[in-house]
């Protein structure tokens, strides 16, 4: 049993760090919970394992290792709603097109099917979503030590003074952190890739393709094939995530 303890050891490390790090940035404490919580797991499904080979167990642990650490992450990355809610909430992110506020919408409507949430749950959902952030904590440490606060920055966007900030102040400032970042990393992108994710998405000025639309109307428009179409977009998709996270790290 020691022998069979030490050997997943490995995995059980790797898929902990795999499940704590988020836009190439680990949570090095989040990924010893998960760790701790995968040594758990080994020790609880000994006894359950019915196969023969030794390949057959590790491909048995790896599924319940991520069955685990996923619903440990969200437990710890999603406070005050249960792992079940979590997961209908991120069905509702992608309904709405990765819009948490949309999201909160979209959850309490008939688009969830039978996982529709009730519109208190849903709110409860986005705030876990969004986390809980402090107004105290250094802007990014890296690029200006301790000295800018997000406090700092919510208080020159909103014009009030830091000692008169609370939650309500935080959430406008937030959102319009996200607009510009959005619109900064579409300037980043080629002029056939930008207006493609725009067409996608409705974004001013280009009309959006993607709710009332086709490729082949938009193709038609750019002079340009489909198939070029489909593939600038899937640049489009992977840079722009690329150079959003990158971004997003210095909020």
């Amino acid at each position: 049993m020691s022998a069979v303890i030490a050997e997943t050891e490995s995995l059980i490390m790797q898929r902990a760090r795999d499940y704590a790090t988020y836009a190439s940035s680990t949570d090095y404490n989040l990924a010893e919970d998960l760790a701790q919580a995968g040594r758990i797991t080994v020790w609880e499904y000994l006894g359950k394992f019915d196969g023969e080979t030794g390949a057959q167990f590790m491909a048995y642990i790896d599924r319940e290792l991520h069955s685990t650490m996923r619903d440990q992450r969200w437990k710890a990355t999603r406070p005050g709603v249960t792992p079940a809610a979590a997961k209908d909430f991120e069905k509702a992110l992608v309904l709405a097109k990765g819009d948490p506020y949309d999201a909160a919408r979209a959850a309490s409507t008939e688009e969830m099917g039978p996982r529709k949430m009730s519109p208190a749950h849903a709110y409860a959902a986005l705030l876990s979503w969004l986390g809980v952030d402090s107004l105290d904590r250094p802007l990014n440490h890296d690029l200006y030590g301790d000295e800018i606060t997000l406090g700092d920055v919510v208080a020159s966007q909103t014009g009030l003074p830091t000692e008169l900030l609370d939650a309500t102040d935080y959430e406008p400032a937030r959102r319009r952190a996200i607009r510009e970042q959005v619109h900064h990393a579409l300037g980043l992108l080629s002029e056939r890739q930008r207006h493609i994710l725009k067409a996608d998405y409705g974004i001013t000025p280009v009309w959006d393709y993607g709710e009332h639309g086709s490729d082949a109307e938009l193709a038609t428009d750019m002079g340009i094939t489909p198939k070029q179409v489909h593939e600038a977009r899937c640049k489009a998709q992977k840079r722009f995530c690329t150079l959003y996270l990158a971004g997003a790290q210095t909020w």
